[in-house]
């Protein structure tokens, strides 16, 4: 009778203890949204916004889908954000709110989800780690990586439900998001290609009765063919800006796939999984309710994202193209490898708190939250144009200093120079200036500002093939007749200039 009661006493213990987390972790996801809303609303645009800002606001049509055929991106982000942006508008906070939306939803599918094998505590904790993944002041843009990571979760689960019960119909659900992750950032093929292997290795015959699902594949194809004269003149190496792939790098993308800004973060994850399996004996506990012996659609899943992190690091090592942003199509699938390794340990409950809760900790961690403040986003010009409006400049002189800027059409650096003066009803002329490695563009800016009151704003990076690397800005100091701000640490960053 009193081991019976012990028994009681120490299950009510545990279901208070597991309310108490659950609940902490509740209001450190409510804190975390409305800290994002505030941000979203706060922060200025970073150069990638302001060109998301410039497509979705071509005056017509035809324009609009020339911009998005001359960019370097996938369409359908920007053929959402166009409706979106014609009902609520070019502000920073309207152009951001679908990617907090998307990430949300995000976190939805995955908790929501019914993977064979892992319990609610499990998929639960598959949410919190993708919800609290995206941080506080990362990839909060408008840009399409919120939306890509939504698709790519509902991946996920479409591809866990094929290889569970193979079907057209499921491949075919599968496949259109496959399609609509291409549509959104080209990368995601990576992630498809593996879960497609392992679709025809794992069901064989099955796989390919199946075939009629692939024809869905026919509009990413389609638009892939289409833009792919574009993309390899992005590729070539007098513009691509992206280092190759070596060790550290590929350490630091691994991180990222299960850490989001951090390899602490993720370092942290990894070892609060092995202190789970090393709990001691009384307190180890079996594996939660609901969740099978054996996992093996959901470790299809996490393989898949295993494969395609290998083969886009490899791609990274053969051509100079991979940044980190690019793996968020593997990060669902990653993050939920992470919890099927929680959930083979004996500690399989207590991993699981304290894995989201280390997450929640990273995206609310303060001290990155004030260090995004006070930067700003130096690297952007809505600063910049903010200033020369207070000093009415009416002519600008307007220069981003990248490889990329001498196959780009002037009238698109014409439409992101103009963005904000367009977006404050203020009549302005902006002159792009491409300028490139070897030449200095203080003195071209200096002879090519005209008009009653002239501007410049030169966003530069001197780490890059650039100008100013090896020629930094000094308007000022050539010509005493012109005011200067600086924004950002010398390194990367912008200037705004206009003449007294």
């Amino acid at each position: 009778m009193s081991t019976g009661i012990a028994g009681d006493a120490q299950t009510a213990t545990a279901l208070r203890l597991r309310s108490a987390v659950l609940a902490f972790i509740g209001v450190g996801a409510l804190m975390v949204a409305a800290e994002r809303l505030w941000l979203a609303a706060t922060l200025p645009f970073w150069l990638d916004e302001t060109w998301t800002a410039a497509i979705v606001s071509a005056p017509n049509w035809p324009s609009f889908w020339r911009e998005v055929y001359l960019d370097v991106n996938a369409p359908l982000y920007y053929l959402l954000m166009r409706p979106w942006s014609a009902v609520f508008g070019l502000s920073d906070f309207a152009l951001r709110l679908p990617s907090l939306i998307a990430v949300t939803v995000a976190a939805g599918v995955a908790a929501s989800s019914r993977v064979r094998g892992l319990s609610r505590e499990a998929h639960l904790t598959w949410g919190a780690l993708i919800f609290f993944w995206w941080g506080v002041g990362s990839f909060l843009d408008a840009r399409c990586y919120g939306l890509l990571l939504a698709i790519s979760t509902f991946q996920c689960v479409a591809f866990g439900q094929l290889m569970q019960t193979p079907s057209t119909g499921k491949a075919s659900l599968w496949v259109a998001t496959c399609t609509l992750a291409i549509l959104t950032q080209y990368y995601a093929v990576f992630i498809c290609a593996a879960q497609g292997l392992i679709y025809l290795g794992v069901h064989r015959g099955r796989a390919v009765r199946s075939w009629p699902a692939i024809l869905l594949l026919t509009p990413a194809l389609g638009w892939a063919a289409f833009h792919a004269p574009r993309l390899i003149r992005y590729a070539q190496p007098d513009v691509a800006w992206h280092g190759r792939v070596d060790a550290s790098t590929a350490l630091a993308f691994s991180g990222f796939a299960i850490g989001a800004y951090s390899l602490a973060l993720a370092a942290t994850a990894v070892l609060v999984v092995i202190a789970a399996g090393l709990l001691p004996r009384f307190v180890r506990r079996a594996a939660p309710d609901g969740e099978a012996a054996g996992s093996t659609y959901a470790w299809a899943i996490a393989g898949a994202g295993a494969l395609a992190l290998a083969i886009a690091l490899l791609s990274g090592v053969l051509r100079p193209s991979l940044t980190a942003r690019y793996l968020i199509p593997i990060a669902p699938s990653m993050l939920l490898a992470l919890v099927l390794c929680a959930r083979a340990t004996a500690g399989a409950r207590i991993a699981y708190g304290a894995l989201a809760i280390l997450y929640l900790g990273f995206a609310a961690d303060p001290t990155a939250l004030i260090a995004k403040l006070k930067a700003g986003a130096p690297y952007g010009d809505e600063q910049s144009s903010a200033f020369l409006m207070t000093q009415g400049v009416t002519d600008v002189v307007f220069i981003w200093d990248h490889p990329a800027v001498r196959i780009m059409d002037p009238n698109s650096l014409r439409r992101v120079g103009s963005v904000f003066f367009q977006r404050q009803a203020r009549s302005v002329r902006v002159s792009p200036l491409i300028v490139t490695e070897g030449q200095d563009p203080n003195r071209l800016a200096l002879a090519a500002a005209t008009g009653a009151r002239p501007g410049i704003i030169w966003i530069f990076d001197r780490m890059g093939r650039t100008a100013a690397r090896t020629v930094p800005p000094r308007l000022a100091e050539i010509d005493p007749r012109w005011t200067c701000r600086r924004y950002g640490d010398g390194v990367i960053g912008s200037v705004a200039c206009y003449r007294r």
